[in-house]
């Protein structure tokens, strides 16, 4: 027999499917305002108030009033500090204002009922309602019930909150998911590009595309300055002293909200350019450029998101630019690399590839450039049937310009040698011709001689250079050391003096250049003139071109895999019968 309408299991039963229906309402809706309405309107209803408002808690123990009926417009907005809430259904009334000062809040508003919205032991907001009509208070069941009611309602709020954020974090997922599509496809098409001005360009449209902004000024570094890859500006560019400065920037910031290390405040000028933000182009922890960037056209600021996308954007661009950097140095090295190693070619060209063959005697020589080209020179020119000059010189310094002065050399010798002077006189006008060249910047060491191989006589002159070995058969040494200053710094004016020399049978003439007793070990130890003559009276019966290869051997093991400092050039001259 069911239950008669007045007996309290009516009242119950009635109450258990009124919750269930509401459960059902509010659960069935994700719009939070929906919910909010459908709350206050069924307690309305239940309590038979004219007035109500919800309040959500938002962080710090702020409250804000998200809905209201029955009371003036404007109230929606308002913020409210609550400590804490009532654990349970209460009168404002019955409250201390002073232990509880938001009440007056409330009570200012003829809100007599508060009642606490609880989730998972969370207070999460509050529901508020003018008294009863009739003034008649609420019985322990009726609170039962509207504890019931809010329960239910907080547990629909917070699932409401829940799939908000929810969503927020997957809009924010979609967004971050498109930004790293972009970035890959933008690495893409800055891997596949190798021109600077093009890189720019593509970071330019990355920045309009993407971004969306409306002004902007890229610098990039160079040397210690700032120059201005790119710019769409309103007025004057800025001056460089002025965007050195934004080397010092690690991080993206708002231009107003820059700090200002150095000597000039670039702000003011910056802000006046509708420049809004600055973001850095680091690479390996250096800020190599700036990227300078106004407004965006939908006039959004600019978030932490936007912040972290042109960091990222950036790095790429500056990235690919030093890429790009690197790739043209690569390419300049290479072309200088072929363009030395064909002036290689041509410098050993001008050396002697296969000396003059004299009966009684044995000449052998070798060159060893530090580079590929050097300034070491060398020559053997005949001058008549029975005489010839044996030359070595060396160019100061390494390199392409050594290489060219002496080529120059080599053609001033070759032109004055058929004229059949006198040594001295040659050297003099040798030392005439190459001082307008060298600019007093640059000298020659030199030694030549004349071998007469008929008489065994060897007449020279040493402008500077090492003193050649005589080595005697006897074991005896001389060193030729007669002649004049070197060639080049000053026109002669005191002439050269002229040495000579018997040589006789099994003699050996050894000429070097510096790079042969000067050479280094890894201790910047030298290799030194004492240790070339034991070698050489060492090796002095292995015959030319052994004596040449026994000599750099033990230079080589001297240096103990030390670089080659200097040209090693050597000639050697073995009187055979």
């Amino acid at each position: 027999m069911p239950p008669s309408s007045s007996s309290p299991s009516y009242e119950s039963h009635f109450e258990h499917s009124a919750l269930f229906e509401f459960s059902t309402v509010i659960n069935a809706s994700l719009d939070l305002r929906f919910i909010l309405g459908h709350i206050l309107l069924t307690l309305m209803g239940k309590l038979l108030s004219s007035r109500a408002l919800v309040a959500l808690a938002h962080e710090d123990g702020r409250y804000r009033v998200e809905m209201t009926k029955g009371l003036p417009a404007g109230l929606e907005g308002n913020e409210l500090m609550i400590k804490t809430l009532p654990s349970t259904v209460a009168h404002v009334g019955r409250m201390s204002e002073k232990r509880h000062p938001w009440i007056a809040y409330f009570a200012e508003h003829d809100l007599s009922i508060l009642i606490p919205l609880v989730a998972s032991k969370r207070q999460i907001g509050i529901l508020a309602f003018s008294a009863r009509q009739g003034g008649r208070g609420l019985t322990k069941q009726e609170e039962t019930y509207l504890r019931s009611l809010a329960s239910i309602s907080a547990s629909a709020i917070e699932k409401c909150h829940m799939i908000d954020e929810l969503g927020l974090v997957n809009r924010k997922l979609d967004r971050k998911i498109q930004e790293l599509n972009t970035l890959f496809e933008v690495g893409k098409e800055f891997g596949a590009v190798l021109d600077p001005d093009k890189l720019i360009r593509l970071l330019v449209f990355s920045l309009l595309g993407q971004v969306g902004v409306n002004r902007y000024l890229i610098c990039l570094k160079e040397g210690s300055d700032m120059r201005i890859a790119a710019s769409r500006i309103d007025g004057a560019a800025p001056q460089p002293e002025l965007l050195a400065g934004l080397t010092r920037i690690h991080a993206g910031v708002h231009i107003d909200e820059m700090i200002v290390t150095g000597a000039i405040d670039p702000r003011p000028v910056l802000l006046a350019l509708c420049l809004k933000v600055a973001v850095p182009m680091e690479l390996q922890g250096q800020t190599r450029g700036v990227l300078l960037l106004g407004e965006k056209l939908n006039r959004e600021p600019f978030t932490p998101a936007d912040f972290e996308f042109l960091s990222a954007l950036s790095s790429l661009a500056i990235i690919a630019l030093e890429n790009a950097r690197l790739f043209q140095q690569a390419i300049e090295k290479q072309k200088m690399e072929d363009e030395l190693a064909i002036a290689r070619e041509i410098q050993k060209g001008l050396l002697p590839s296969i000396l003059p063959a004299l009966p009684g005697y044995e000449l052998a020589a070798a060159n060893f450039s530090s580079k590929q080209v050097g300034g070491d020179y060398y020559d053997a020119i005949p001058l008549d049937d029975h005489r010839l000059i044996l030359a070595i010189g060396d160019v100061s310094g390494k390199g392409t310009p050594a290489s060219l002065l002496m080529a120059n050399i080599q053609a001033t010798i070759r032109a004055l040698v058929p004229l059949d002077l006198p040594l001295t006189d040659l050297t003099a006008r040798v030392n005439n011709l190459m001082c307008p060249n060298t600019g007093g910047s640059r000298f020659v060491t030199f030694f030549w001689g004349c071998l007469d191989h008929a008489r065994r006589t060897f007449t020279y002159v040493n402008a500077g250079h090492n003193h050649p070995y005589l080595l005697h058969a006897d074991g005896t040494v001389d060193r030729l050391d007669k002649g004049g200053m070197i060639l080049g710094v000053m026109e002669t004016m005191v002439p050269y003096e002229e040495g000579a020399a018997e040589l006789r049978e099994g003699d050996v003439l050894v000429l070097f250049t510096d790079g042969v007793s000067e050479a280094m070990n890894a201790a910047s130890e030298e290799y030194g003139e004492e240790r070339l003559e034991a070698v050489i009276r060492k090796g002095a019966g292995w015959g030319a071109q052994g004596l040449i290869d026994i000599i750099h051997q033990d230079i080589t093991a001297h240096a103990h895999g030390a670089p080659q400092s200097d040209d090693i050039t050597m000639m050697v001259m073995r009187v055979t019968a």
